[in-house]
């Protein structure tokens, strides 16, 4: 087996593959020598596909059909649900990779987009056989509980980067079983997708890292710990950490737009423009709720936490 280096990879269906593009030019503008594997969940050949190259390459489901896992989960997800599909072919696809000859290999979700430098991912594989990438949420109890609550029920990390090298095969063959076993949202179980069996990885695998990068996994979430600054005209993250990639999710898209997140506004407008010449509307065919809601939703977040601190100050008196 020929070693191939490093690799990026992403998971999406055909409806869905100008995202594919526009990721791959994102990552370009670092690297000129970048790969990029898309398995295109839905794809019965590669005749269905197109773009293929020496850096960016189609996969079709057969390709990954290859283990007992990968038929098992497409037996039970392809004719139901593409979400949960896509979602727990992630392991199934790092691991084909893997075995296929590459060193390391980056999951990433396709409306992720890098704005900055991200070489640095990889090195941190030379350290660890599994990285993952942690939601920054504020975890104070006292100070915001929601965030706390948010992660507690949703999960540490987050499900739209996983890194990992040969040795993070034990933990990535438990996650793909554990995907297969259930891919649902019960909060009384613990259950989040594929999402929630990340927090279980550092047991599995002793050298499962985390990106301590502020700048990585940028969403609505993490809006209120990792604070957007303008420094000198360019917009920083905590003032001194440059923005590495965006997960540019419905819900951060939607706190861009109606300016709880507007330092993040020239990056969609990049964004956005990137999908149309790919040939894809960003926000066509979703059900955007009202910008108006989303502004009085975070002005009550923020008024509650106000109470709070009050309540906090008056039991000390």
């Amino acid at each position: 087996m020929s070693v191939k280096g490093s690799t990026f990879c992403t998971i999406l269906t055909r409806n869905y593959l100008p995202f594919a593009a526009v990721l791959f030019q994102s990552l370009v503008k670092t690297n000129s020598a970048v790969q990029l594997q898309v398995l295109v969940a839905d794809a019965e050949s590669r005749q269905d596909l197109y773009f293929p190259s020496s850096q960016l390459t189609y996969h079709d489901k057969t390709s990954i059909l290859t283990s007992d896992i990968a038929k098992s989960i497409y037996k039970k997800y392809a004719a139901t649900n593409n979400d949960q599909l896509r979602w727990s072919l992630k392991p199934v696809f790092i691991l084909h990779l893997l075995q296929s000859g590459f060193e390391k290999v980056i999951y990433v979700d396709p409306d992720v987009y890098f704005t900055g430098d991200y070489r640095f991912l990889f090195e941190e594989l030379n350290k660890y056989d599994i990285l993952l990438s942690p939601h920054w949420s504020i975890v104070d109890p006292l100070k915001h509980e929601d965030g706390l609550y948010s992660i507690l029920r949703n999960g540490l990390y987050s499900g739209c980067f996983v890194g990992s090298t040969k040795n993070g095969t034990n933990g990535l063959q438990w996650w793909a079983e554990a995907c297969h076993y259930k891919v649902e949202k019960v909060k009384e179980l613990g259950l989040y997708d594929d999402q929630k069996y990340l927090d279980v990885l550092p047991l599995i695998n002793e050298k499962t890292g985390l990106i301590r990068h502020p700048g990585c996994n940028i969403t609505n979430i993490n809006i209120d710990s990792c604070k957007r600054e303008l420094v000198n005209g360019q917009m920083m993250i905590n003032h001194i950490f440059h923005p590495i990639f965006i997960h540019f999710t419905k819900d951060t898209i939607i706190n861009i737009r109606n300016g709880n997140d507007r330092l993040l506004q020239p990056y969609l407008n990049e964004y956005t423009s990137a999908l149309k010449n790919a040939g894809a509307d960003l926000m066509m065919g979703t059900d955007v709720p009202s910008t108006f809601f989303y502004k009085i939703k975070r002005n009550l977040l923020l008024r509650t936490r106000l109470k709070r601190f009050f309540f906090k100050l008056v039991e000390k008196l």
